[in-house]
């Protein structure tokens, strides 16, 4: 992929300083945990990736063309539908976007919005920790409880996570799996992005 070295250095950048929060905030990832963020880890970088696509639009240079726009949807429209995003189905569709739809200048501005990102995330964990508040570390694309949540969908208290069954399911499929286009603010602002590019 054409900046997957960007992309990777913004996400191990990000997970590494997750890491350090959870640790000051005495909150300690387990094994399992880890396992469980790294298999996750293409569902990530592909929420990412979506999340960042409507700011190209906010440029007339990087913005997508009509053919740009149709490819897109086809994928974008299709990642909406599914219980669960596997971490295969999400390397292919990231493939897509980066190698057959999107420009050089296009991935450049992207890579650029990835790297800001990164460091709003580290300027906002800087300044909850020094105002002393507490918590887990927030994975970026990945609901609470996604990560931390063991086998039998219970937190560590023992208690089962509220909106999940006893599977761990979470938004459906397998234990760990969600989808991060369906609900929430990623959701949202895919439904808002759809129909921009409807328009095209």
């Amino acid at each position: 992929m054409k900046h997957a070295a960007v992309l990777t250095l913004t996400l191990l950048t990000g997970l590494a300083s997750a890491q350090q929060g959870a640790q000051s905030t005495r909150t300690q990832m387990t094994p399992e945990m880890r396992a469980r963020m790294a298999q996750m880890q293409p569902v990530l970088d592909l929420a990412e990736t979506v999340r960042l696509l409507p700011e190209l639009e906010k440029n007339k240079a990087t913005a997508v063309s009509k053919a740009q726009a149709r490819s897109l949807l086809s994928i974008l429209t299709t990642l909406q539908k599914p219980a669960a995003v596997s971490p295969n189905d999400a390397k292919k569709y990231l493939t897509q976007i980066e190698d057959k739809i999107l420009s050089d200048k296009q991935l450049t501005a992207l890579d650029s919005l990835m790297l800001k990102a990164e460091q709003e995330r580290a300027a906002r964990r800087a300044q909850t920790q020094r105002s002393g508040q507490t918590g887990r570390a927030r994975i970026p694309g990945m609901p609470f409880g996604a990560v931390g949540q063991n086998a039998g969908g219970q937190n560590r208290s023992g208690q089962t996570q509220g909106g999940q069954n006893q599977a761990g399911q979470g938004t459906g499929g397998r234990p760990g799996q969600f989808n991060p286009f369906r609900q929430g603010r990623t959701a949202d602002a895919l439904n808002a992005y759809v129909k921009v590019l409807q328009k095209k």
